[in-house]
């Protein structure tokens, strides 16, 4: 791939990305126990796991509202230039990573098919995250810098 095929392929992947964020940070928002309950019987169709536990809080979803509008914002801004904020990704995987890690902590401990859905979705979002800021490193790389070609 060309740099700038490679920086388009980056641009519409965190376009993409931007897209599912917002669709998911809205179900979350609008319906929090219609997702759970969702995940739960695609986890009965799946296998034997146990019903995520339910409550009233309302602390926790203001802040995965909060995180999915961060994580937006971020994907939105790599977007926008993946060379300059190629550093943004990384930040977006170690987001991932740290929700994905915890839900296969919390699926270990209570078999709920929602931990295991996330810690399979997240982590997937990590191994593409990464995989885009090496796309982006490799294309720094073949493109010669203006500085370093001036004479001097």
């Amino acid at each position: 791939m060309s740099p700038r095929q490679t920086q388009r392929f980056v641009a519409m992947t965190m376009w993409s990305l931007v897209g599912a964020f917002v669709v998911v940070g809205l179900l979350f928002l609008t319906t929090p126990d219609g997702v759970l309950h969702r995940l739960a019987q695609l986890g009965d169709q799946l296998g034997s796991f146990s019903h995520p536990p339910h409550s009233q809080e309302k602390l926790w979803l203001g802040l995965a509202v909060a995180y999915m509008t961060v994580i937006t914002g971020i994907a939105i801004v790599v977007a926008r230039d993946v060379v300059r904020y190629r550093p943004l990704l990384l930040v977006l995987a170690a987001g991932k990573a740290v929700s994905s890690l915890t839900c296969l902590g919390y699926f270990l401990n209570e078999n709920v098919f929602a931990y295991l859905a996330n810690f399979v979705v997240d982590g997937s979002l990590v191994a593409l995250t990464l995989a885009c800021w090496v796309l982006v490193g490799r294309t720094l790389q073949a493109t010669p810098r203006a500085d370093a070609a001036a004479p001097g």
